[in-house]
């Protein structure tokens, strides 16, 4: 990874589907195997040369501040971009834009368990000269999750149940990381609640942009349910999975 790149944890969910454990705590801070998950998102990124991380913050967003200070337990400097209002993870990305003084940047759900080489990734996205490159993975037919249709030379053309008008298209599925260039974010609206997908990645496409997908074949794990919470602890003290940066 270049030095001076900065990334960006989105930790101001409400994390309704975890309810009742997400009342008292923020979801980035329930524990998965004795850490807190936001934890493991802070470790991927340090160990692949990350020292500067802006977290934004809404639902007990004091509680997670108080866990994390200012990240020098981790190697890093961390950062907060409070949000009074939640901005979703677009709105969130373009209130914290000025922490990325118009440089290339990484962003990050902090509930994805996810073993990503991010070095490879920002190579990738150099050789493609994307104006975004979004980590994505296999998407089984029967999967809840969206579809990222993908097209020649790894370009991802859509996103939804049908695919755009075009044959020969791969269906993914979108794993909460990205490497975003700073022009990415002129199509974010500012001020208001708003997708990175929607209202960022979708009209960037349309406007003719290259959007990049990078394939990820490892472990991947999206704790938005207390089922999948509950399975990502059973892979993790089992020793079924074994995560490099841990």
């Amino acid at each position: 990874m270049e030095d001076g790149v900065k990334a960006m944890v989105l930790a101001a969910g409400l994390g309704t589907r975890l309810r009742p454990l997400t009342d008292k705590t923020p979801k980035a801070l329930l524990l998965v195997d004795d850490r807190p998950l936001i934890e493991y998102s802070l470790k991927l990124l340090q160990k692949h040369g990350i020292r500067e991380v802006v977290i934004n913050l809404h639902h007990l967003g004091d509680l997670i501040q108080r866990e994390l200070g200012d990240g020098s337990r981790f190697g890093l400097r961390i950062h907060y971009s409070w949000e009074p209002k939640i901005l979703g993870t677009g709105g969130g990305v373009k209130k914290a834009s000025r922490f990325f003084e118009g440089e290339s940047f990484l962003v990050l759900n902090s509930d994805v368990l996810i073993d990503v080489d991010l070095r490879a990734l920002h190579r990738h996205h150099k050789k493609k000269k994307a104006l975004a490159t979004m980590v994505v993975r296999e998407r089984a037919a029967d999967s809840n999750f969206t579809p990222v249709w993908v097209g020649r030379a790894d370009r991802i053309l859509g996103f939804g149940a049908e695919p755009p008008r075009k044959t020969g298209l791969r269906p993914l599925m979108y794993t909460g990381v990205q490497y975003l260039d700073p022009k990415f974010l002129d199509f974010l609206p500012r001020d208001r609640e708003a997708c990175l997908i929607r209202q960022g990645y979708q009209p960037a496409i349309d406007a003719g942009q290259k959007i990049s997908g990078y394939l990820y074949g490892g472990y991947w794990n999206d704790l938005g349910t207390l089922e999948r919470l509950r399975q990502a602890e059973d892979d993790l003290r089992s020793g079924r999975v074994k995560l490099s940066y841990l």
